[in-house]
């Protein structure tokens, strides 16, 4: 079982955070955060007794508080419920309810009413306030390993959230690569490695990318303002970055107006949640930053596939880790791994429906290629059966649409047996994308073609990964 707290010690002069905030930017270190993780689960124990086994949510915004809290809630033997703040206020409440929480911990707790029987307390929990008192805290044991230590909500594209169960085993049982050996020979990601990270600690890539980079020492650095992305990074100097597909396109945007500075001379990024064409792949190569991305899903526990070799798999979300067996059943993707979650919590069908033998039925669809590389080729779900009995991948039409660099988001769905197009994009621009989309239509059969186009200017709504929703 990996040791996460000895590794704190191991690292303790080492800088564990660095959160940008222009003037007010900040850095912890590795012992700094070792001592306010024991201190806030003082605080927390002084307040609601015994946390072993007691349901604690969290909500907010990534901060530092949420990363003490995150660590103090676990260690103590609490179950950590992290809820996506992005969430209508009726999904939100469905969670605390679902989740049978007992305390709620957020950022603004009157945004939040609390039922009478879950305590709310504000993120200033997570600091010490002078009393100085500190909780002794244990890593995991071997006889912990089946104990449920969190449950993450699922932001469907088209389905209520399901609570995913994840145990001691399927997070902790080994330290994760973030980064493949030899890819880490090559740039050098030793203790003090600036890895900019952006995923948020409610997803499970965000926790997995917090758990990694403590592993190794890494100095996790962050946005205090979301919103100040592209210019917290101007005269910062990082190493690597693991950012959401928003983020991405972002960057990309910069990167073609000749603003790359904004990039803050990342040398490697790494993504995941979203496919990323080969296009823009080769883009942002082309000047002279490596691209790495991940495939994985909360029901497996994070990542199951990483990809570093662009130049001959580019479309590929890449090989299984070696403790990962995938096949395809049916051209869905099923993936045997350590991290698969024990089930969805309280709901046994669904868990049926999803873990059988042992194996995740991802709702991808996919192929494998003879060296071993995953493709996707789209969702189960998401696939569109007409009348005529035709099978239509949305995923497969998107991807022609958005060859045309004026469409900035689109999404494919069936209306009264026609295939239509959501597309967002510039009012100025929408007639020479109506053009493209004829032209397109005369190359696809009768029906697979685009039968009506509704545009809108602003973007669409989106899970916790950065997906549209459908």
């Amino acid at each position: 079982m990996y040791k996460f707290l000895d590794t704190l010690k191991k690292y303790e002069d080492v800088i564990a955070f660095r959160f940008l905030d222009e003037e007010n930017t900040f850095e912890i270190s590795y012992k700094q955060y070792l001592e306010d993780i024991c201190s806030c689960a003082f605080r927390l124990e002084s307040a609601v007794g015994n946390l072993k086994g007691k349901h604690i949510g969290i909500i907010g915004v990534n901060s530092y508080e949420y990363a003490v809290i995150m660590a103090a809630t676990l260690f103590s033997r609490a179950v950590l419920v992290p809820i996506n703040y992005h969430e209508t206020d009726d999904n939100i409440k469905y969670v605390i309810d679902n989740s049978r929480l007992e305390v709620l911990i957020a950022n603004n707790p009157k945004k939040y009413a609390c039922d009478s029987n879950i305590k709310c307390f504000d993120f200033d929990i997570a600091l010490n306030h002078g009393d100085g008192q500190q909780k002794d805290l244990l890593d995991f044991s071997q006889e912990e390993a089946d104990n449920l230590l969190m449950i993450i909500y699922t932001s469907g594209t088209t389905s209520l959230s399901k609570g995913v169960c994840l145990s001691v085993h399927n997070i902790f049982h080994e330290e994760k690569i973030l980064l493949p050996e030899k890819f880490v020979r090559e740039y050098n990601a030793v203790p003090g490695f600036k890895a900019y990270i952006n995923f948020p600690f409610y997803h499970i890539a965000g926790i997995i990318a917090w758990i990694a980079c403590a592993e190794h020492g890494y100095t996790l650095i962050q946005s205090v303002k979301p919103q100040n992305i592209l210019s917290d990074l101007i005269g910062e100097e990082i190493s690597g970055a693991g950012v959401i597909p928003a983020t991405l396109k972002l960057w990309l945007n910069s990167i073609r107006k000749g603003h790359i500075e904004r990039l803050g001379g990342v040398k490697c990024i790494i993504t995941a949640g979203a496919p990323v064409s080969a296009e823009d792949v080769k883009e942002i190569q082309s000047h002279g930053i490596a691209f790495g991305q991940y495939y994985g899903m909360t029901e497996t526990g994070g990542n199951v596939t990483y990809n570093f070799d662009m130049e001959k798999h580019i479309a590929s979300v890449g090989c299984a880790y070696d403790d990962v067996d995938i096949k395809i059943v049916d051209g869905e993707i099923c993936i045997k791994s350590s991290g698969n979650m024990m089930g969805y919590y309280e709901n046994e069908e669904e868990t049926m429906n999803c873990l059988k033998d042992g194996m995740i039925y991802t709702g991808d669809l996919g192929y494998l290629d003879d060296d071993g590389y995953l493709y996707i080729t789209g969702r189960k779900k998401n696939l569109i059966i007409l009348s005529g009995g035709e099978n239509v991948s949305p995923e497969e039409l998107e991807k022609q649409l958005y060859k045309n660099p004026l469409i900035i988001e689109c999404k494919v769905f069936e209306k009264n047996d026609r295939i239509y197009a959501g597309i967002n994009s510039r009012e100025e621009d929408q007639e020479k994308i109506r053009t493209y989309i004829t032209e397109l239509n005369k190359k696809m059969p009768i029906y697979k073609r685009i039968y009506k186009i509704e545009f809108q200017d602003n973007e669409f709504e989106k899970t916790a990964s950065g997906k549209i929703k459908r």
